[in-house]
């Protein structure tokens, strides 16, 4: 992953975090940084992963405070990873919280811009 960010041209920041006792590296970039200084709030990524007939990975931002275990990165920046099994295979069915411990769906890495006055993120696990 840091070979790639370097052969792109991009900078970066880079912060540990630990949750649930294990490491996660949150990139953002110059761009989101600076957007990120200028919030009267935090902004909350919410990293969720839903299992069903496929895995499904998405990153959503949510500007108001929501509900749960917000991981805070900096006073800028918070996380929330959520874990979620659709009642059935089909799109856009109704949802509902798994049992699935946070512990077991940690993401390695995070990464966070703005791009075309948006918030887009990504993660790896």
């Amino acid at each position: 992953m840091d070979w790639l960010t370097r052969l792109a041209g991009r900078r970066d920041s880079r912060t540990t975090i630990s949750a649930s006792g294990r490491e996660m590296v949150i990139l953002c970039s110059t761009r989101a940084k600076k957007v990120l200084a200028r919030r009267d709030r935090p902004l909350v990524a919410e990293l969720e992963l839903a299992f069903a007939c496929i895995a499904c990975k998405q990153v959503r931002f949510h500007d108001a405070p929501v509900d749960g275990d917000v991981i805070e990165v900096n006073e800028n920046l918070g996380l929330l990873i959520t874990a979620i099994v659709p009642t059935t295979c089909a799109t856009g069915s109704a949802r509902t919280a798994a049992n699935v411990t946070v512990r077991s769906f940690i993401p390695k890495w995070v990464r966070i811009d703005y791009a075309k006055r948006g918030w887009v993120g990504e993660y790896g696990l």
